[in-house]
């Protein structure tokens, strides 16, 4: 793979989480966040004019392109005293967040996705798709990245859908830096940072400028500036799983054969997928080590039954001395 040169141009793709029910929570406002990032916006398109953009954002119902806009929407009127391409990402990206928080669907929309919940996978497997039609369209270098401003807490249902495209976006050499704004660290949001070699980052919101402030200094540098600059680390990254049932992080789970849950208890039939198991109890080398007997001498291991993978002409292990 080649390496990144100074002239060469970037593409930014930015995931908005606007769940309304996860910033009520905040002490800064989304009005005022939506600011700060657009700020950040416009100093990343400032750097370079090759650059390029793309807007996304996700709630709890939908996932929605915010920039580019269709060329039949209303443009707005115009100011000669604001850089016009400045004008047009920001009067569409405020009337996009706009619109999404009015025109809102039902609630039964997603009945696995909670409110404090927004859908994420569904938003990174979009950035992916406009990644690769920019890239394939484009005939010089062009370097992509993600950016995902999170609020919502993780959603165990997305969690398969999540890290395949987490795993796509590593092979697509796509950096996802992720920023942290409201309540939680993410677990998942973490794996997806340090597997695609981007940063993870908490946000206090508590300081109003912070939010800027941490996006110009850590998430505008493109990949050539990375290599000379030192970023951050995040060494408490948890690589556990979460299990569907109960989302708690597990350290040794039972996982459906079928659509691959991850659940922290045995359970007749899997909860996403509606597959019904047949459970056989299969004991572990401790457990027949354990169950060993001794006579006259003899140590004879107790014959158990054997798991559906074990050979079923297997004979138990006898050990004389």
């Amino acid at each position: 793979m080649s390496e990144p040169l100074e002239s060469d141009a970037s593409l930014l793709v930015v995931v908005l989480d606007i769940n309304t029910s996860a910033w009520s929570t905040s002490p800064l406002p989304l009005d005022k966040a939506l600011q700060q990032i657009i700020i950040f916006i416009n100093g990343y398109l400032a750097l370079k004019p090759e650059n390029k953009l793309v807007v996304l954002a996700s709630n709890k119902r939908e996932c929605r392109c915010l920039y580019p806009v269709d060329h039949t929407s209303a443009t707005p009127d115009q100011d000669i005293q604001v850089y016009e391409q400045f004008r047009v990402v920001d009067a569409s990206i405020l009337a996009g967040v706009k619109n999404m928080i009015i025109n809102t669907e039902p609630p039964n929309a997603n009945q696995g996705i909670e409110e404090a919940q927004s859908l994420i996978a569904r938003a990174l497997s979009k950035a992916l798709c406009h990644i690769h039609r920019v890239t394939e369209s484009t005939l010089s270098k062009i370097w992509p990245r993600i950016l995902i401003l999170s609020a919502a807490e993780d959603s165990p249902r997305e969690y398969i859908a999540l890290m395949n495209s987490i795993f796509a976006a590593q092979k697509m050499s796509v950096l996802i830096d992720i920023c942290k704004i409201i309540g939680r660290d993410s677990v998942f949001l973490q794996q997806a940072a340090e597997i695609s070699g981007g940063n993870y980052l908490k946000v206090d919101t508590a300081r109003g400028e912070s939010l800027l402030q941490t996006l110009l200094f850590t998430c505008l540098a493109d990949h050539y500036t990375r290599e000379i600059l030192y970023f951050p680390g995040n060494e408490q990254i948890d690589f556990r799983a979460t299990c569907f049932c109960h989302k708690k992080v597990v350290d040794i789970g039972f996982v459906c054969s079928v659509c691959l849950s991850i659940f922290c208890r045995p359970a007749p039939v899997c909860s996403t997928c509606q597959t019904k198991f047949s459970i056989k109890l299969v004991k572990t080398e401790s457990a027949l080590s354990s169950s060993a007997l001794t006579s006259n001498g003899k140590q004879i291991l107790a014959a158990s039954e054997m798991s559906a993978l074990s050979l079923e002409d297997e004979k138990t292990a006898t050990a004389a001395k």
